[in-house]
């Protein structure tokens, strides 16, 4: 029996542009998200992102019961492009992957340490483990470059 093997492109390349289920962000522009994401989350860190894609990450049984033990998803948010980060650590334009889902509710997706507003149309799929690495990867080798 012949063995197949997948490299890290395969994963993210799959991840990145295979078929999702198309979702709805805000259709407020740029400058009217950040102006109301400002007023609105005064004392929490935001992000204010477009081309984004919810990913529904497969783990095992054990993995999702740590992660919900702490009130969190096995969810991450990837989104291509940063609009604004109220820490000042990410530069306009620059990708991003979050940390477990807190709460996701229309166009707003909550970590623990960050409410992302998602700007435009986005994506949701589901996502093997194997690949949220290889992106996690690749995005790292993106922002060094």
């Amino acid at each position: 029996m012949k063995k197949t093997i997948v490299t890290d492109a395969q994963l993210v390349g799959d991840l990145l542009f295979g078929p999702a289920r198309t979702l709805g962000g805000s259709r407020l522009g740029d400058d009217e998200l950040v102006r109301l994401a400002r007023e609105t989350f005064k004392e929490s860190n935001f992000c204010v992102v477009r081309h984004w894609m919810v990913l529904d990450v497969m783990v095992p049984p054990s993995t999702e019961q740590n992660i919900q033990s702490q009130g969190l998803e096995p969810t991450l948010l990837y989104a291509h492009e940063t609009v604004f980060d109220s820490t000042g650590k990410l530069p306009a334009g620059a990708s991003i992957l979050s940390g477990y889902q807190r709460d996701f509710d229309g166009c707003l997706f909550e970590t623990p340490n960050t409410i992302f507003i998602l700007g435009g149309r986005g994506s949701r799929k589901h996502a093997s483990w194997p690949a949220i690495q290889a992106l996690a990867a690749y995005d790292s080798e993106q922002r060094i470059q």
